[in-house]
């Protein structure tokens, strides 16, 4: 049976079959969103339901996918049975200890803060209604000797933040090895449902069975089931307590808190995790590994919101009937996913923060000072507006009889755009605590293929000498980009890192001249794309200290030192292009070599018996160019049994996986771009293994409705539809798919894509008479509305009124002349 292109997943890509798990039912779209007040542009809204993605996504996860241009989120990691959210923080007493439970409290009610706001914000008001936090804090008490003098017992907790190293580990504070007290927890009835020995010992937690230690030493989860009245307790475990959080260690206990309890909250990750990688990835967000804001602590995303929603709808009236019932709960719209857990998929263009402007740079900072500041932070600013509302009149023409209007409604930025492509800033010289970190320049310009950077410093050590830990960043559109030599191994080569993305860059991204005391930057403007960074760009520099590779510590100088160079960017050039489709079906088969050889040995497999992924080991990576659009079939084969080979194949529009004794087929059915194959050592039982790899290449040429979607891959193969969308139509462009669109004509943002009364409309009048009403969606971008009226000779006043629910947001008139 033929997969549509809306619907391919990826699953394991190693030789052994895969079980996947039942889908859920479909459910209808969530009530009508509002405007995130501060927002750019605004929240087109959450969809929810199996299979009712928002229009330019697909349920493909593969980041290499030209097509997958959304946000995934795993969904529903642990089953917490409550909206009232009852969070103990425990905390051993240690030099610092009123700062460290300070820092891992607000880490809890950014939690509470941001969901209530958004929630608001994306008319989810039975969400942040419904939902309470209360966050109690306690400190351990300990003897002369370091152990707890009391045991712990918490009271119908849901999640119990823990802090397994008060001493940041160098020495300061209480060994928590020592800790052997017991954690004790009381159901709702008042009876003992457990308890946790050992509760502030790191190395106990990995001991237990159950625990997700997915961050290795600096910590993960486990949940607790309570038998009876209680529930599920969840346990963040975090071990990152570092001297002076946020600045000298490389994952702050405010970020590891943050992400642990958002796990217990049920969220999963976002693409980058230990389960990864799939992409596109919003490095921004609480539940991705990047750092990303760079220096800032992150807050709350919409799409954190919503995945918080699905599992709460099963607690709350979602529906406003009076009744919490089956029929409340909201369903996953991938709920397959891949295969063990369902995710939630978003459009780009829907994701923005709990901050004033709904963007991730302005989320509100933590206190996390040595001693507690004058004034809490504020987990629900207040917004503050960054666009303005714009209706522009493009023709009021007339053919005879008729007054005719085009006109375009849109939100535009506030900040004036940029429009030089070039700049430079000069920087004290001593204000870099050493003259290695000491930047004294700055100079960048934007190219059709590049954004160039130098930065000039007081003195840049050779490449050579060995022992060096510092490191050199340029911020592009809020993404640093980190240049180091390596302190361990004996490479002298300068490597880049992209922080955000944890993505090694290529060879000669930066490059260092010690003579000069330069260090200079070439990032393509086509890999920025493809992480979602785009013109007017945002440009500086700064200097830190370089822990270990893709982690960075402490910003010791910047250029500029407040804001940055904002410039302005010519037509991008570069880039990867589509293969034009061929004029007859053919097909061949190909024989690929990697340039090494074909041949594993057992040094190629992991030797900590894990198997090898493709950004780790001896994967072997094999070009396939692609000069037509075509299916192409890709199969590794071996003929030792005590061993197994994966296949992945990146650059691909969807794909399936075959897997049979010695062998694995990867096949994609629509490569429109050239392809990247990796053969992966899993196992290697033999003193050495060879393969063969070959590629069956079908050109394709059927495209019915010609959209430059291949029939093979289109959910809508007669109705023209762009790629990111499987090919399927979303007429009236408010972001539902016709498919789904029960109002595919009329644009509108309530259930299955129908206008509400709260919805845009721009309104045409002429000399005062009411003749035209166009609804319209502004929230991704402008939005074009034409129209016409019979009238007869004469002059006439024309006007256009574009609404907002019932508020005017802008007028445009103008006096039409009728033949």
């Amino acid at each position: 049976m033929r997969r549509p292109h809306l619907q391919p997943r990826k699953v394991l890509l190693l030789a052994a079959a895969v079980a996947l798990g039942a889908a859920v039912p479909a459910l209808g779209s969530a009530p009508a969103p509002g405007r995130l007040a501060g927002a750019s542009a605004g929240y087109a809204g959450a969809q929810f339901g199996d299979g009712n993605l928002p229009a330019g996504c697909i349920v493909d996860r593969d980041e290499a996918n030209p097509d997958n241009d959304c946000f995934h989120m795993k969904v529903g990691l642990n089953a917490l049975d409550s909206p009232q959210v009852n969070v103990a923080v425990l905390v051993p007493v240690s030099p610092a200890a009123e700062r460290d439970m300070r820092v891992m409290r607000q880490a809890v009610e950014m939690w509470g803060g941001g969901i209530e706001q958004l929630a608001t914000q994306m008319n989810l008001d039975w969400l942040a209604r419904g939902v309470q936090f209360n966050v109690t804090t306690k400190l351990v008490p300990v003897d002369a000797n370091g152990l707890p003098t009391q045991a712990v017992r918490l009271v119908q907790p849901k999640i119990v933040v823990l802090a397994t190293n008060p001493a940041g580990g160098i020495g300061i504070g209480i060994d928590p090895v020592a800790f052997a007290g017991e954690l004790g927890i009381t159901g709702e009835d008042g009876a003992p449902c457990g308890s946790i020995a050992d509760p502030f010992s790191m190395a106990a937690w990995h001991d237990r069975p159950g625990f997700d230690g997915h961050h290795g030493e600096l910590g993960g989860i486990y949940v607790h089931r309570c038998d009876g009245p209680g529930g599920q307790v969840c346990f963040s475990v975090n071990g990152a307590v570092d001297p002076v959080p946020g600045r000298t260690d490389f994952f702050s206990l405010y970020d590891l808190v943050a992400h642990e309890t958002g796990h217990c909250l049920t969220l999963g990750h976002v693409g980058d995790g230990a389960d990864g990688p799939w992409g596109p990835t919003p490095t921004n967000d609480i539940m991705a590994y990047s750092s990303d804001p760079v220096d800032l602590a992150k807050c709350v995303s919409t799409l954190d919101v919503e995945g918080f929603a699905l599992r709460m709808s099963s607690f709350l009236d979602v529906n406003g009937d009076g009744t919490v019932d089956a029929k409340d709960v909201l369903v996953p719209n991938d709920a397959a996913g891949d295969g063990l857990s369902a995710f939630q998929v978003q459009n780009p263009q829907d994701h923005w923060y709990a901050s004033p402007t709904g963007r991730p740079e302005d989320c509100p900072q933590p206190d996390w000072g040595a001693l507690p500041g004058a004034e809490e932070t504020d987990w629900q600013p207040g917004t503050v507006a960054t666009t303005a509302p714009r209706l522009s009149l493009g023709t009021a023409g007339t053919v005879p009889g008729r007054v005719s209007w085009s006109a375009t409604a849109a939100r535009v930025s506030t900040q004036a755009a940029p429009t030089r492509r070039s700049g430079s800033t000069a920087d004290p010289t001593g204000d870099g605590t050493a003259a290695m970190t000491d930047i004294t320049g700055l100079t960048a310009s934007v190219t059709p293929d590049a954004v160039r950077a130098t930065l000039q410093l007081d003195e840049l050590w050779p490449t050579t000498d060995g022992g060096r830990v510092t490191g050199y960043g340029l911020y592009v559109g809020g993404r640093r980009f980190d240049s180091f030599v390596p302190t361990q191994g004996t490479s002298s080569e300068v490597q880049t890192i992209d922080s955000g993305g944890r993505y090694v860059m290529p060879a000669g991204t930066s490059t260092w001249d010690t003579e000069a005391g330069t260090v200079s930057f070439t990032i393509p403007r086509s890999y920025l794309a493809s992480q979602r960074v785009q013109p007017p760009y945002s440009v500086f520099a700064a200097t830190g200290v370089h822990v270990r590779t893709k982690d960075w510590v402490t910003s010791l100088d910047r250029a500029p030192a407040t804001g940055a160079l904002r410039l302005a960017a010519p037509p991008a050039v570069g880039g990867p292009k589509d293969a034009p489709m061929a004029t007859t079906s053919t097909t061949r088969t190909l024989r690929l070599e990697h340039e090494g050889g074909n041949t594993f040995t057992p040094a190629d497999t992991s030797t900590q018996g894990i198997p090898l992924v493709p950004a780790v080991g001896n994967v072997h990576q094999v070009p396939l160019p692609i000069s037509r659009q075509a299916t192409v079939a890709v199969t590794v084969a071996w003929d030792d049994p005590s061993s197994a080979l994966g296949l992945v194949v990146k650059g691909g529009s969807g794909q399936d996986v075959e897997s049979a004794a010695g062998s694995v087929t990867v096949t994609v059915p629509w490569a429109h771009r050239d392809l990247a194959v990796q053969v992966v050592p899993s196992q290697v039982g033999a003193p050495s293994v060879g393969y063969t790899l070959t590629a069956k290449v079908t050109t394709l040429t059927a495209d019915a409705d010609r959209d430059g979607v291949p029939d093979v891959v289109d959910a809508c193969p007669r109705a023209k539809g762009p790629a990111a969308s499987g090919g399927c139509p979303d007429t009236d462009r408010d972001g539902v798919l016709d498919t789904r669109d029960r109002c595919a004509k009329v644009a509108g943002l309530g259930a299955a894509g129908c206008p509400t009364a709260m919805d845009e409309r721009v309104v045409a009048f002429v000399d005062g008479k009411r003749v035209s009403t166009t609804h319209v969606m502004t929230r991704h971008g402008g939005y074009d509305v034409s129209g016409s009226a019979p009238a007869t000779p004469g002059r006439h006043a024309l006007k256009l009124v574009w609404y907002s629910g019932s508020t005017v947001l802008k007028t445009v008139s103008s006096s039409v002349t009728v033949r």
